[in-house]
């Protein structure tokens, strides 16, 4: 087994056979296998296969009447399957439709009955809106249980016969419940988020929004954030907060996500900041997601279109003072963003970004931009594009970056200089991965002084000091 792919294997009741799953090289199949110790026999029990990629973290349980449930995306909507684990073969699908399964959370094996949390499913609600379900063992009797048109964050300790229930949206605070495992019903309502000190303070929540993805047809979603000082007689410049990562989606959906975040004290300064989940990234199916496939270094693009249709409703945003950044792959987009579409994006700042993918860990680009290596690892390189950067870039990276290596930063600025471009670059010696997070840093002020002065055009305040106290 390659080293860069590990393995989750589990011992069967009597701790005769270890069972999991193998993923091939390239992410593009896998095999549930059992192996009986004693003799190192292995069984392949079921297996898949993609033309782009399988997931490395499907739905499993095994079942003590010899079945088991396997979630896969083999529809093309992770769905939920019971299985016979001698067979390996299809019993009977569970769900069925365009929506997502995203996990279990209770399997009641008496009662066949199964208790899991899914997004998209509801009509007129946002896609990404997590609700929970129960559905029986043979695809019927499917049923909601969280019927608030929120997103359901759900605590459930298994064998429990309740469970809790903070339902919220970035611009609806939360309501904590608890309620029936069974039925769903709210048994005690626990909390009611108070947030009148924050409106005592001027906060004004995150503004959902949709826009038309590049495709011309796909409805994309977004929210954007205002300061609390917000006139909408001024012009205020645009920043794009941006991780286009295809395993997750980085659009707040919760209260507590729109409030505490990097996006609101940025804006704070005299910015709009966006955030929009473009084709390519998770929780809408695996044809949306594989958008991204072989094609990471388009991400942004939908980002364009979004804040330029934006910015044709709301009068008081200044489409042609756009700035962007983002962290880690996040990192890579913001630089990219700048080469892709050089007359758009003013100002970036890209932090401990993967500015090539040939040199990432290995399963992040096998999985999701494809192995193996083609020509579009070359054309999309940010340090093989480094001579289209126009703009102001300010280059971060931690020195002892144990996620993504350093000289991934360091070549970029290399290519950056032979192309002769002027751009900044930031090395914190002694940091990791982990920096200019949501409590502040020393970072966190060098990226806001970026903007301030290169966006805003304006000196920013020097030697100043962030309390996170």
């Amino acid at each position: 087994m390659p080293h860069f792919i590990g393995a989750d294997f589990r011992w069967d009741q009597k701790s005769e056979k270890l069972h999991g799953t193998y993923l091939h090289r390239g992410f593009k199949a896998f095999d549930l296998v059992e192996i009986d110790v004693s003799t190192g026999k292995i069984r392949k029990v079921y297996s898949e296969s993609s033309p782009t990629h399988v997931t490395n973290n499907n739905i499993f349980q095994r079942l003590e009447n010899g079945q088991f449930i396997l979630g896969t995306e083999k529809s093309g909507w992770n769905q939920l399957y019971l299985m016979d684990w001698e067979s390996g073969k299809l019993i009977n699908r569970i769900t069925d439709g365009e929506y997502v399964v995203k996990n279990l959370l209770s399997v009641d094996e008496q009662n066949k009955v199964i208790y899991f949390e899914a997004a998209g499913k509801e009509k007129e609600v946002n896609p990404y809106y997590s609700f929970v379900y129960k559905v029986n063992f043979d695809g019927t009797g499917l049923q909601l249980l969280t019927p608030e048109k929120s997103f359901h964050d759900i605590s459930y300790v298994e064998g429990k016969n309740y469970l809790v229930d903070n339902y919220s949206t970035v611009d609806e605070p939360t309501v904590s419940v608890v309620r029936e495992l069974k039925t769903g019903k709210i048994v005690h309502e626990i909390s009611k988020a108070d947030i009148s000190n924050l409106q005592k303070r001027g906060y004004k929540s995150p503004t959902p929004f949709y826009a038309t993805a590049k495709d011309g047809e796909t409805t994309i979603y977004g929210i954007f954030f205002l300061p609390t000082t917000f006139d909408s007689t001024n012009n205020y410049p645009i920043i794009d907060y941006t991780y286009t990562g295809p395993h997750i989606d980085i659009t707040p959906k919760t209260f507590k996500a729109g409030l505490i975040g990097l996006q609101q004290p940025m804006a704070e300064l005299g910015f709009v900041v966006v955030t929009v989940d473009g084709l390519g990234t998770a929780g809408r199916g695996k044809v949306f997601n594989d958008v991204s496939y072989n094609n990471l270094g388009d991400g942004t693009t939908d980002h364009v279109v979004a804040i330029k249709e934006l910015a044709a409703n709301y009068s008081y945003m200044n489409v042609d003072k756009v700035g962007i950044f983002g962290h880690s792959a996040g990192g890579y987009d913001a630089a990219r963003a700048m080469l892709l579409h050089p007359d758009f994006y003013k100002v970036g700042v890209a932090s401990a970004g993967d500015h090539d993918h040939r040199m990432e860990k290995a399963w992040w680009p096998e999985m999701y931009m494809g192995y193996p290596v083609g020509d579009f690892y070359n054309e999309q390189s940010n340090i093989t594009n480094a001579e289209n950067l126009k703009g102001y870039l300010l280059l971060a990276h931690g020195g002892i970056d144990e996620n993504v290596n350093p000289s991934a930063t360091f070549k970029f600025a290399e290519a950056l200089i032979t192309a002769g471009k002027d751009f900044d670059l930031f090395i914190w010696p002694s940091h990791n991965h982990n920096f200019g997070r949501t409590n502040g840093d020393y970072f966190t002020k060098k990226r806001w002084d970026y903007f301030i002065e290169h966006l805003m055009e304006e000196k920013p305040v020097r030697n100043y000091q962030i309390k996170t106290d």
